[in-house]
């Protein structure tokens, strides 16, 4: 009976100590910066290194090739992605990132011959 007692007591010391441990990670989590904060305060630091303000970048020229038509356009992350039919039947993509307007890269697929 007295072991019986003792696991009792035991077990329910190790439940107060797994609750003030969830407490504790829960408290630190709600007050801590995470990831997503310091990526946006990063964002922030460039956009106003460069002169972006933090609300938006204003007016950007995106140069795309003569005659070129946008066929799809979608917004993933902090990118935008847009793709081209160009003139000669090639599809160009562009990725353009959505805090500064900076064109990121191009690629250029075209067919096998």
């Amino acid at each position: 009976m007295q072991a019986l007692k003792a696991l009792v007591i035991g077990m329910g010391v190790l439940i107060l100590v797994a609750m003030a441990v969830l407490a504790v990670t829960i408290y630190k989590r709600a007050t801590t910066p995470g990831d997503e904060t310091a990526e946006a305060e990063a964002g922030l630091r460039a956009g106003a290194a460069s002169g972006i303000s933090s609300d938006t970048f204003g007016s950007v020229d995106l140069p795309i090739p003569e005659g070129a038509t946008v066929e799809a356009m979608e917004a993933e992350d902090d990118r935008l992605i847009l793709r081209l039919r160009l003139n000669d039947g090639s599809t160009s993509i562009m990725v353009v990132d959505i805090a500064s307007g900076a064109l990121i890269g191009n690629f250029l697929l075209q067919p096998r011959p």
